[in-house]
């Protein structure tokens, strides 16, 4: 049809519990990255604000990838913010 897909080889389901058991693992895998602010806004779908990406540390990622994602309201409030064209980053 198309569709290019690939599996992504975890043994835990994101943004559900199971992320609790590896955040250890992640915070300590995540150590050393040392976030910078962006040129380039960016909107948070899991904490539905604007972000300065300074604030992405290993605390963040672990967020990102336990919590819910609110991708339909984060949607509407940029295009409540005028915004018709988007761009979602992920792995």
């Amino acid at each position: 049809m198309g569709v290019r897909a690939r599996w992504v080889d975890v043994d835990y389901a994101s943004h559900t519990a199971q992320v609790e058991a590896i955040e250890g693992e992640l915070a300590r895998s995540l150590s050393q990255v040392r976030p910078v602010s962006s040129r380039i806004p960016f909107f948070s779908t899991v904490e539905g604000v604007w972000l300065d990406t300074a604030e992405l540390d290993a605390g963040y990622w672990y967020r990102n990838l336990r919590s819910t994602v609110r991708f339909a309201p984060s949607i509407e409030r940029l295009l409540e913010e005028g915004f018709r064209a988007f761009v979602e980053v992920s792995a």
